[in-house]
């Protein structure tokens, strides 16, 4: 496979070059700031220029903001330059990386100062102020990226679901006594569970023809939070976590038996609050679906190694065990740090479906629009439909003719347009208004204390 992005590199100092351009906006001199920005995204790859983006969009944020409103800036390549600053504190792209020739690495050439103030940009838009302070000390950060990837998927490929797939990154970014920038990636994490420990996968009449049928079950695992009697798996939910040192009391092939988990600290209301998500109908997939499927954390979510074939999570963060000692290494290189600060963002990446297999999901680029999906004239998508729409026609012709696969495509394709985003940023508000009032009221009808809750 051909590399698709450039091996070449420039000597630009990310964090340097945005802070010129910040200082212009917070003194008032907007042209110039957005002079200075074209001038450093000019020629460098997209995740140096996204980089820089995210770094100025935390920086200047009032400045943005109050541009933004006032509408001083006329010129069209400035307006759509502030668009994009303002949209740069959304969830990443995952940048592209592999240790293995000839795959993908948009890190390639780049300097370990480069390839921290990459990641630390997330930190900066996606982590609270407790990171943020934390990325200007000796102390490691730990930053994961996370790719939707349902509960039922596996990187075998013998037709067994449900052992999970490395399809994350997690990241250590840290100081040295000189200002020296460090960084380490693992890039075979899993920061879902698995559904070998999902209580709809237990072997029983009537799951034959679902998607866990040919899941490997090993046991339940999670909290009913649903009262429907069944054990609903959970996973971290983006946002801040402080983390301490523990053990994992199975090292399995890592040789080690280190981990992290939530501190107590962390576990104070109201740090703790809506830090956990359930798959309360047992798609195997964490959103506004699962009713009641925000929680507040319990100590039991680790970051530890999983296995060579299995990611070994029942919610737990897990990292390949060939990756896993030098992450603690790089992790634990500050002798005196005691808490660990693990921003958990989503991605601007596609939900891996159901069915996927390994790591071989066709990137956004490749996938077939929305407009012209695959199997379209099988189903008459290219006549008129009921709805005077072209995506919804489409979605509603497979409907009629039981295509599942083509209404996933339609279904991921809208979701990946703009109209898509808006739709699910304001289905995002409501649902936090609409759990926010079940808490509530729930607290409001709860007469006895509840027990500590499970995994």
């Amino acid at each position: 496979m051909t590399n698709p992005h450039p091996t070449t590199a420039t000597d630009i100092d990310i964090r340097r070059s945005a802070d010129q351009v910040i200082t212009q906006f917070r003194q008032g001199h907007d042209a110039e700031a957005m002079r200075l920005l074209a001038q450093a995204r000019s020629n460098e790859r997209p995740v140096v220029q996204e980089a820089l983006d995210r770094y100025v969009s935390a920086g200047a944020r009032p400045q943005l903001d109050q541009l933004n409103a006032s509408g001083a800036l006329q010129g069209a390549d400035d307006q759509a330059a502030l668009q994009r600053l303002r949209q740069a504190s959304q969830p990443p792209r995952m940048p592209e990386y592999s240790q293995v020739a000839n795959q993908p690495n948009e890190l390639v050439g780049l300097t370990e100062a480069q390839k921290y103030d990459i990641y630390a940009s997330m930190v900066e838009t996606r982590g609270n102020q407790h990171a943020r302070d934390a990325l200007g000390t000796q102390d490691s950060v730990l930053l994961g990226l996370r790719r939707e990837t349902s509960t039922i998927a596996s990187m075998d490929d013998n037709g067994q679901r449900g052992t999970g797939v490395y399809d994350d990154q997690i990241a250590v970014l840290r100081k040295d006594a000189d200002g020296g920038r460090h960084w380490f990636l693992a890039d075979r994490a899993s920061t879902e569970p698995t559904a070998q420990y999902d209580q709809h996968a237990r072997p029983a009449p009537g799951r034959e023809n679902t998607p866990y049928a040919d899941v490997t079950w090993r046991r339940a695992e999670g909290e009913d939070v649903n009262g429907d009697r069944v054990a609903d798996l959970g996973r971290m939910a983006e946002g801040t976590i402080e983390m301490s040192s523990t053990i994992h009391t199975n090292p399995r092939a890592a040789g080690t038996n280190r981990a992290f988990r939530p501190s107590t600290e962390q576990l104070t209301a109201p740090r703790d609050a809506d830090l956990v998500q359930r798959d309360t109908n047992g798609d195997g997939l964490f959103n506004q679906d699962d009713t009641n499927g925000v929680q507040d954390l319990n100590r039991t979510f680790k970051i530890h190694s999983g296995s060579r074939t299995n990611t070994d999570s029942a919610g737990c963060q897990t990292i390949h065990p060939s990756d896993f000692s030098s992450f603690i290494d790089a992790a634990e290189a500050n002798p005196g740090q005691t808490r660990w600060q693990y921003v958990l963002t989503s991605t601007a990446e596609p939900p891996a479906p159901q069915q996927e297999q390994g790591r071989e999901q066709a990137p956004p680029q490749q996938q077939a629009p929305a407009a012209a999906p695959a199997g379209g004239e099988r189903h008459g998508m290219n006549q008129p439909g009921p709805f005077n729409d072209t995506a919804a026609d489409h979605y509603f012709a497979a409907a009629m003719s039981g295509d599942s696969d083509a209404m996933d495509r339609l279904a991921l394709n809208y979701a990946q347009s703009n109209e898509g985003q808006r739709m699910a940023q304001m289905g995002d508000e409501l649902l936090a208004q609409h759990q926010a009032m079940d808490r509530q009221v729930a607290q409001q009808q709860q007469h006895a204390p509840q027990e500590h809750l499970r995994q």
